[in-house]
């Protein structure tokens, strides 16, 4: 119903049941992905009925929601609602004890910084396999030339083919894996092995994230025996049909 929702602001909602307050939903932009609408959630408990129609319906976006996976309630809530897992990220810490397997061979991998002359080849092969692996989930909204500009790390590692082409790519910053990039599965195992055995070298422990739906990333993930059980997820409402207008108190 129409009174269990006000806008009291171009990116806030008051939401009641029973004619009393029991909190906000807000809203907010991202301009890398900015297809989407993102929801914050400051509810002292959640409304029986879904306030997400109305809110998607003045957005005129899909929404979407950002959280741990062990925020059980809020996930129930936005489920029965409609929102639908699309992405699940691990953050991890590892040793190389907690390495599943020590690489037989290694393959050739080359570093490089900002000054290398493989920099910009590297910032652009990021790029095109950035936009790709989130365009299932929220859609790359910048230039390449903003995205090069601000987003990839300073330092990393590459690997060639047989016709000196770049087929892998990690960017690092210190012991943190910032990116991984590919376009040949067969090889990127391989290539992994060989930056973290050279990492590991330098750094007793290594610190990543990797999503789901990026397939190098997970390539990542599985080099290790770890814990994977807990994760940060996005939640997406795509699709909802309403009838109803919205209180606007603006």
């Amino acid at each position: 119903m129409t009174n269990n929702i006000l806008k009291i602001n171009s990116n806030t909602y008051q939401l009641f049941e029973h004619n009393k307050s029991i909190g906000t939903i807000s809203t907010y932009t991202n301009d890398y992905h900015n297809q989407n609408c993102y929801l914050k959630f400051n509810l002292l408990t959640y409304p029986l009925s879904s306030p997400f129609s109305l809110i998607m319906q003045d957005k005129k976006k899909p929404l979407q929601v950002m959280l741990d996976s062990t925020e059980k309630s809020l996930i129930d809530f936005l489920t029965k609602n409609g929102f639908q897992l699309k992405r699940r990220c691990f953050s991890l810490t590892v040793k190389k004890d907690n390495m599943k397997l020590l690489p037989e061979e290694k393959i050739t991998i080359q570093k490089f910084d900002i000054h290398n002359n493989k920099y910009l080849d590297c910032c652009d092969f990021l790029y095109q396999y950035y936009k790709n692996s989130h365009k299932v989930v929220s859609p790359l909204t910048i230039s390449k030339d903003q995205f090069i500009k601000e987003v990839p790390t300073k330092t990393g590692y590459y690997h060639l083919n047989e016709n000196f082409q770049i087929k892998n790519i990690i960017f690092t910053e210190n012991n943190e894996i910032a990116y991984i990039c590919s376009t040949n599965p067969k090889t990127c195992p391989k290539f992994i092995q060989s930056v973290l055995l050279d990492m590991f070298s330098s750094f007793e422990s290594i610190f990543f994230e990797a999503d789901d739906t990026d397939w190098a990333a997970m390539d990542l993930l599985n080099q290790f025996d770890v814990d994977i059980t807990q994760s940060f997820n996005t939640y997406i409402l795509d699709t909802f049909i309403t009838k109803n207008k919205l209180d606007n108190n603006l």
